[in-house]
């Protein structure tokens, strides 16, 4: 990272330096307005679930003491092409099978920003909140989950597939690097369902970082 040198002035100016764990007690995750409702089959929100991630990501950014990334509708139209691909074919790939965007430098020059870096992480989990959890299967046809004490398990809300999703990159020694690499400044990230996958669905994601 390049850095701008500025002479020292001596002014009447008071440094406050925070300890690691101070730092930390003033990350807090922002609330997206509307992402406590339930992804749906039909219509899945993409700028809503960009959102949601993003600020999951932030939150862990700023526990590392590193700055904020900014949202880039390119690359969010970009992950979204992408997760789409994955949940038509079932396949968790880094490489469609054609197009100009079949790889990470293609989603990279389709996002229409410039770039010296980027890097991206994909993954699949459950459309219904059944990820990491017990759970019991009371109706595979309607689609009916519950936890062993009965009580009713739904799809995901924006908000819990954006946590469950981060958090289980955070846990990845090679998703965790991207996330937390210092040299990137902008991400967009985007989902596809793919209906007709074990359990009522799977939902795909992919969030590209550009730097």
């Amino acid at each position: 990272m390049l850095r701008t040198l500025l002479p020292v002035l001596f002014a009447a100016c008071l440094a406050v330096f925070l300890t690691p764990a101070e730092a930390q007690a003033k990350c807090s995750v922002q609330r997206v307005a509307g992402e406590e409702k339930s992804i749906s089959y039909k219509r899945l929100n993409q700028a809503l679930l960009d959102a949601a991630i993003l600020a999951q990501v932030i939150y862990y950014r700023c526990k590392h003491g590193l700055s904020k990334l900014a949202p880039a509708s390119g690359l969010r139209k970009q992950a979204s092409k992408h997760s789409m691909w994955m949940a038509k074919s079932g396949k968790l790939s880094h490489k469609a099978s054609s197009g100009s965007s079949r790889n990470l430098k293609g989603r990279l020059k389709g996002s229409g920003l410039k770039f010296k870096t980027g890097a991206e992480n994909i993954g699949v989990m459950r459309f219904y909140n059944v990820d990491g959890r017990r759970f019991l299967i009371r109706s595979s046809g309607q689609c009916v989950f519950t936890t062993p004490s009965g009580q009713r398990i739904g799809p995901h809300s924006y908000r819990s597939l954006a946590q469950l999703a981060v958090r289980e990159w955070m846990e990845s020694p090679s998703h965790r690097k991207n996330i937390l690499h210092r040299k990137l400044r902008h991400t967009g990230a985007g989902a596809g369902i793919r209906p007709n996958s074990q359990h009522c669905g799977a939902v795909f994601l992919t969030q590209i970082f550009l730097g």
